[in-house]
């Protein structure tokens, strides 16, 4: 049975699901007990989901777009420059 320390551990590679059975089956098994990483393990997937959205949106829009993004977020904007 896992700790949660090693929960954490393998949390990020059990999202890409990328673990054997016996390993998937002792990440479930801690989950099913452990609120706290269930969790740690959704504002582990809401992180994952906002931080592609962020980059397919900067990616896919103009340049007022991600001007616009970048200043939501207090970062300065990315010039042609800077590429």
């Amino acid at each position: 049975m896992l700790n949660c320390k090693q929960f954490t551990d393998l949390a990020s590679d059990h999202l890409d699901a990328q673990h054997h059975s016996w390993k998937r089956i002792d990440i479930r098994l801690h989950l099913m007990i452990c609120r706290h990483c269930r969790r740690f393990n959704r504002h582990l997937e809401r992180s994952r989901r906002t931080a592609a959205v962020l980059a397919h949106t900067l990616w896919q829009t103009d340049q007022r777009s991600s001007e616009h993004i970048f200043s939501k977020i207090h970062l300065p904007a990315k010039t042609p420059d800077d590429q």
